[in-house]
């Protein structure tokens, strides 16, 4: 699934670090190692999903920024403000603080590790026991018989 981080409305690929094989048949570099078919590499830059989703729409980045986006230009016209910087502003709207956001969520770097695996519901499988003894099976009915 495509991961991706935004900045003023553009959406750009986030970075991924995941362990890779070479299928190709051939010799392929990868940070200045040459790696053989079939053997491991690790692949660290941006997220591969993303840049082919890019790829396919050809274009470097998804979205448009906000300021130059005619409808909401024309919300703040209608707000009765004179320009975009002057709503950003009485918003409270700190360009450096976007900016260190962007940066820190830029430098996250995504690893595809698989998820920790808890411990199932304990649920009705085998019958529940109206008695009131207790008797209710759980999870199925039991070991098979012999």
């Amino acid at each position: 699934m495509p991961r991706y981080i935004s900045k003023g409305g553009e959406w750009h690929p986030a970075k991924e670090k995941v362990g890779l094989t070479n299928i190709t048949k051939t010799t392929k570099e990868v940070d200045g190692k040459e790696i053989a078919p079939g053997e491991p590499y690790v692949y660290e830059g941006p997220d591969r999903a993303a840049l082919f989703e890019l790829h396919k729409e050809k274009v470097n980045k998804f979205g448009k920024n906000f300021r130059s986006d005619p409808d909401f230009i024309a919300r703040v016209r209608q707000l009765g403000f004179d320009s975009i910087d002057k709503y950003l502003k009485a918003i409270g709207y700190d360009e450096e603080k976007v900016d260190a956001d962007f940066k820190k969520k830029a430098s996250t770097v995504t690893k595809h590790e698989l998820p920790k695996k808890v411990e199932a519901i304990k649920s009705l499988g085998g019958g529940q026991d109206s008695s009131g003894q207790g008797n209710d099976k759980y999870g199925g009915f039991g070991k098979p018989a012999a």
